[in-house]
């Protein structure tokens, strides 16, 4: 009788079926499509109680995932990524099918919307251990436009967001249009933006030397006010200005300005400015997009 009881109880533990594998817990491998191009793309998450926490592969590296949360087959999560341009949030939703986990990362860059695609499997239990090396810093191949004057030329509409000064009020918006004069190296611009303040114009001119890879961009602002900057163009996603200090009612002002080049189709401008010798503080960052001609 003993006997038969004690093969009652194993056979009653065999038959416990193991704890089901959580739907959303694990290595998930597969593929991020970006703007630059597709990259491999790794996301992990663990679950404390009834909470998730995660990681995954980011344009430049591995990123906090917070706020991540599961409904049905809906997944929603959050990271926060610091730029030369500020914080920026990213929003990921996903849908859990199976093994499957399909969907798109978005993010707001100054009024414009960008986003950008994620194919993921679930990995093979055991695939990392604490044997497994780290996973070296991916890094993400940088837009490489083409250095010459033809990449301004034509008609860009622009946001600049930042904060009102003596150069010019702030927010604004409106648009450039860029015509390549005959020397074939430099275009000239005719801005017409609106602002709170109204409605306003201004010229600018840009000259490029593709030896030396230096560039000129003057502007003469709303108020008269001449802008005259150099900058350094050897670096293929950045120019760097040095700018002659400006006089502008009674003031000092010396502006710091730095150009990125995010693709074919945007780039970006930002401003620091000192007054009187004082501390360089952040004036603001213009998003310039092409539009159709």
């Amino acid at each position: 009788m003993q006997r038969f009881m004690i093969v009652c109880v194993i056979l009653a533990v065999l038959a416990i079926p193991a704890a089901a594998q959580d739907r959303l817990a694990g290595r998930w491998e597969g593929k991020l499509q970006a703007p630059q191009g597709e990259m491999p793309a790794v996301a992990t998450f663990k679950k404390d109680g009834e909470k998730y926490t995660g990681t995954i592969t980011g344009m430049r590296g591995d990123i906090q995932l917070n706020e991540v949360k599961i409904d049905g087959d809906k997944v929603t999560a959050k990271a926060t990524v610091e730029t030369p341009q500020g914080a920026l949030d990213i929003n990921y939703l996903f849908n859990l099918q199976g093994d499957s986990l399909k969907g798109a990362g978005s993010l707001d860059f100054n009024g414009n919307a960008f986003s950008f695609d994620i194919a993921l499997k679930r990995a093979a239990e055991g695939a990392t251990t604490a044997q497994t090396p780290p996973r070296p810093r991916i890094e993400v191949p940088q837009p490489q436009q083409k250095r010459s004057i033809d990449y301004f030329a034509g008609q860009w509409t622009f946001k600049y967001v930042g904060r009102e000064s003596d150069l010019g009020p702030a927010p604004r918006e409106g648009l450039v249009v860029f015509t390549k004069r005959a020397d074939g190296n430099s275009v000239e611009g005719v801005v017409t933006g609106k602002s709170d303040a109204g409605a306003y114009k201004e010229t600018m001119l840009i000259a490029f030397d593709e030896a030396s890879k230096a560039l000129i961009w003057n502007e003469k602002l709303a108020s008269g006010m001449m802008v005259n900057t150099r900058g350094d163009w050897s670096s293929p996603i950045t120019i760097r200005f040095a700018v002659d200090p400006i006089k502008a009612k009674g003031k000092s002002l010396q502006l710091h300005r730095t150009v990125s080049i995010i693709a074919a189709h945007t780039f970006t401008v930002t401003e620091e400015l000192s007054e009187d010798g004082g501390p360089f503080m952040r004036l603001g960052t213009a998003v310039f997009t092409r539009a159709a001609n």
